[in-house]
């Protein structure tokens, strides 16, 4: 029995000793548990990257700071300790009291900490020794931080901004990536995704995911290449690169960056027109159109159409008009060419040559040709007035004529200027002819003269010639106008109804007529005529006798004496 008593004894103490090494092992237990709770609390709390926002805020009794929609405020002060209040929207949060070095955090979002408290006691010294009386405005200096955020800064990189579909060097498009945390905290679980705005992925991913990153570190550069399209019309296309991301709180960001490049169209009609960009009065303007096909695909029935500035006239007659075919790359040199006589000194711009075209896909296109500038005409600019200073005259009147020669080229000439007299009339005095030297810009010369008036009726004068040659040999000839004067009584003006009475005195000035260069630009114009020649005269007679106008006057004028005669009796 008593080894039986014996061994429920030795029993007993073994279940005491087991129970006693569970209780041990589950108060271990515990204890790991909440130190391992509180130590990841602690350890989450000091992976927060904390970003000061405020700097230092000094605060006195009852003064608060605002922080990210965060109010902190200094509600109490006991000796060298303050008790901080954490509210936000009108909800306090937290209070917690802190000594200098101490700090409170509250749900991980924002950090108070303690850098000075001053009590400001009022110290006095009495019997030698010194007591601290009341305090009077005790402040604490706190620092105030919140958790710092990832951002990234995105490059997207091309070569070039403008790619053109027609050129092999530019088939491909490089793309290169660059991404930089410039934020303050780390990110993590980083997914950067590619938008290429549909064009063909040659080289690369569309997708690539990156573990973590640190604050101010790079990713390495990505690089992609795209295939170039071919589109009809000159299209933008916008590469895009996005990165999403979480910070230790597990908080999602978004971060972009992109590059718009520019794709040409894949067809294209170059028009050239070719022309020298000085010449002289006298000289042809030689001019030729060429026309290239630089695009992908071939253009067919091309209409081209040219035409001259005003101020000049083809050398010769000739269409300014060709429908042409054109396969890719194909020329079509001077298509259309052509020269033509400038009319007058000064600068011309050439009107753009026009081809149409319809593209393979139906639509309509119209190009200009490329021609830039102008054409600068060299040469005198003469124009001849001629003048007289009465219009209605009697027989034997005297007429006074003024010839004026105005040269507003840019080149001088010599210039002789020749009048003749129209029949019926005889030169009183002055001369119908002078030689001289007009300078360019204005130069001018006149010529005066008196003519008597000898037949009746419309007399038309002779336009006047002037002829002239420059330094280069380049010659000429201009008329002027033909005036028109009335000599005698009672005549009426060609497309007039009003009477032309003697004695009216009124001047007549015409438009010259100007012809100028050699042979192929002179055109000559012959209204002239010498003494006796009845070129430009009229003579009239209405079926009135001269002499014998006066009777019927005379007539009236006695049977009206006989009326008043014959009342007064």
């Amino acid at each position: 029995m008593l080894p039986q008593c014996g061994s429920g004894i030795l029993l007993s103490n073994s279940r005491k000793e087991t129970m006693t090494k569970k209780i041990s092992l589950t108060v271990l237990l515990l204890f790991i548990f909440v130190f391992l709770g509180l130590s990841m609390t602690a350890f989450a709390a000091n992976d927060v990257e904390w970003v000061d926002k405020q700097g230092v805020a000094k605060l006195y009794w009852g003064d608060s700071v605002t922080v990210e929609d965060y109010v902190i405020k200094a509600e109490d002060f006991d000796n060298n300790t303050v008790f901080v209040s954490i509210s936000k929207s009108g909800e306090k949060l937290k209070t917690s009291p802190l000594s200098t070095g101490m700090e409170v955090v509250y749900d991980d979002k924002i950090r108070v900490c303690a850098q000075k408290i001053d009590p400001n006691y009022e110290t006095i010294t009495k019997d030698g020794k010194e007591f601290k009386t009341k305090n009077c405005n005790p402040y604490a200096e706190l620092n105030i931080s919140v958790p710092g955020e990832p951002k990234f800064d995105i490059q997207v990189e091309t070569k070039k901004d403008i790619y053109d579909s027609k050129y092999l060097a530019d088939g491909k498009i490089d793309v290169s990536i660059i991404a930089k945390n410039n934020g303050d905290a780390e990110a993590k679980n980083i997914v950067l995704t590619i938008d290429t705005a549909g064009l063909e992925l040659l080289r690369g991913k569309n997708e690539y995911k990156i573990t973590e990153l640190h604050k101010d570190e790079a990713l390495k550069p990505i690089n992609l290449t795209l295939e170039t399209p071919a589109p009809w019309e000159d299209t933008d296309f916008n590469i895009t690169a996005r990165i999403t991301c979480l910070d230790i709180k597990d908080k999602k960001y978004k971060f972009e960056g992109s590059k718009k490049i520019k794709v040409e169209k894949k067809w294209d009609l170059i028009v050239s027109k070719v022309f020298p960009k000085d010449r002289h009065m006298g000289e042809t303007v030689p001019i030729s159109v060429t026309v290239r096909n630089t695009g992908l695909c071939d253009l067919n029935n091309i209409v081209l159409s040219d035409s001259i500035v005003s101020g000049m006239h083809l050398k010769e007659n000739k269409t300014l008009n060709k429908t042409l075919s054109l396969k890719s790359g194909e020329k079509a040199e001077k298509i259309l060419e052509y020269s033509i006589i400038p009319e007058k000194p000064g600068e011309f711009t050439f009107p753009q040559c026009v081809a149409t075209f319809t593209l393979p896909n139906g639509q309509r296109k119209e190009v200009s040709s490329n021609n830039s500038g102008a054409v600068k005409i060299s040469g005198p600019d003469i124009t001849v007035t001629k003048t007289v200073d009465k219009q209605q005259l009697s027989i034997g009147d005297s007429l006074n004529v003024t010839v004026t020669a105005l040269n507003t080229g840019d080149v001088s000439v010599n210039i002789r200027v020749n009048d003749t007299l129209p029949p019926g009339t005889k030169l009183l005095g002055g001369k119908t002819g002078s030689k001289q030297i007009l300078k360019s810009g204005g130069g001018s010369m006149s010529i005066n003269y008196t003519l008597q008036m000898d037949t009746e009726g419309e007399v038309k004068l002779p336009a006047c010639k002037a002829n002239f040659y420059d330094l280069s040999k380049n010659s000429g000839e201009v008329s002027s106008d033909t005036p028109v004067v009335y000599v005698g009584t009672q005549i009426y003006s060609e497309g007039n109804n009003s009477m032309k009475t003697e004695g009216k005195n009124t001047s007549l000035e015409g438009n010259s007529t100007k012809i100028q260069g050699k042979d192929e630009s002179n055109q000559e114009e012959n209204n002239s005529s010498g003494p006796g020649q009845n070129d430009g005269v009229t003579n009239e007679n209405d079926g009135i006798t001269p002499g014998f106008d006066f009777i019927p006057s005379v007539i009236g004028f006695l049977a009206v004496t006989g009326l008043l005669i014959k009342r007064k009796v």
